[in-house]
């Protein structure tokens, strides 16, 4: 077992906080639409590095969340001809993202197919909450909130991850109280998945990093006068635009709640608040769920297998599902 970062200062660490914007929830079947890379090197400020949409080679999913279209990537790079710039964006890195386990997925897979099969030491700000004792697991917005950090709710992936990066600034400096100086010291305190990454090296890459790699008009995206279905028109009922602007927040607390495929009450009772303060109907928290349990069923059986460890995981989303609401079958 190697050492990896574990003896690495924390603070002396350069950390890449990481947001993708995806066509759904199962990488293969599922594409990144857009990438953000927020960079913190030590003794500077954390700053995007690279923020691209990307075309996906296949139709648009989850435009009711992300508001991407067809035609917003259609003159997009690939990831494969981005993925130079990924890991220069990242190099020397620990990587860090809100709920990593989705990101990393997509982030191996997206890679592998631009030919770097990376295995970068990371860290999940939606479990380091707990892990610093500071509230339990929740969505972005929610751990913003709590911790004075601002949050757009924009679902752009810059926008998102520059909060993950002032959020990571937040928890370094609870560490820092804490006396946590160094990845062992942090490891230590749980048994997160994600800390046995600790015990991987750095990615060293030659090149420089390119702060101008990808860099692209913030503005390019979801106008109203485009007519996607991200836009929210001010013609629009109040009624209406509370509820399209639930739809993304219920998506992201469902997100994080079924990481582990384990839902507590309070996960529940969250996801129920924001049901109602919106005014999401029982239609659309349909959609919702079976967007989730089929993005699940089509990753499984994309090998034309069903092992029985993957029925079980089944099983298991499909009793969340239900304590939410609603399941498919139901």
């Amino acid at each position: 077992m190697g050492k990896g970062v574990l003896d690495l200062l924390v603070p002396e660490t350069p950390i890449a906080v990481i947001d993708f914007e995806t066509t759904g929830l199962s990488p293969g079947v599922d594409r990144v639409v857009e990438v953000s890379v927020v960079r913190r090197d030590p003794g500077g400020n954390a700053e995007i590095v690279l923020d691209t949409l990307v075309n996906p080679r296949r139709p648009m999913g989850a435009t009711e969340i992300h508001g991407i279209t067809d035609a917003d990537v259609a003159d997009a790079p690939t990831f494969e001809e981005i993925a130079e710039g990924v890991s220069r964006a990242i190099s020397g890195c620990v990587v860090a993202a809100y709920n990593v386990y989705f990101d990393m997925r997509f982030f191996d897979y997206e890679m592998q197919r631009g030919g770097y099969r990376l295995n970068p030491p990371h860290m999940c700000l939606m479990y380091l909450r707990p892990l610093l004792g500071l509230g339990p697991r929740c969505s972005l917005g929610e751990a913003c909130q709590s911790h004075g950090v601002d949050y757009s709710g924009s679902h752009r992936a810059a926008d998102d991850a520059e909060a993950s990066a002032h959020l990571m600034e937040y928890y370094l400096a609870v560490m820092e109280t804490e006396g946590i100086r160094r990845f062992h010291e942090l490891s230590a305190r749980g048994t997160y998945k994600f800390l046995r990454s600790f015990e991987n090296g750095l990615l060293q890459c030659d090149a420089e990093v390119n702060r101008n790699t990808c860099r692209r008009s913030r503005s390019r995206r979801c106008q109203p006068d485009q007519g996607g279905t991200g836009a929210v028109p001010d013609i629009l009922p109040q009624a209406e635009v509370k509820v399209r602007a639930g739809i993304p927040l219920y998506w992201d607390a469902l997100k994080s709640a079924v990481a582990d495929l384990e839902i507590d009450d309070a996960e529940i009772e969250n996801l129920r608040r924001i049901a109602i303060a919106h005014g999401l109907r029982r239609e659309q928290i349909r959609m919702l769920h079976g967007r989730t349990f089929a993005s699940v069923i089509t990753e499984f059986i994309s090998d034309q297998w069903l092992d029985d460890s993957e029925c079980r995981k089944l099983k298991r989303l499909h009793a969340c599902l239900s304590r939410l609401g609603w399941a498919p079958g139901e």
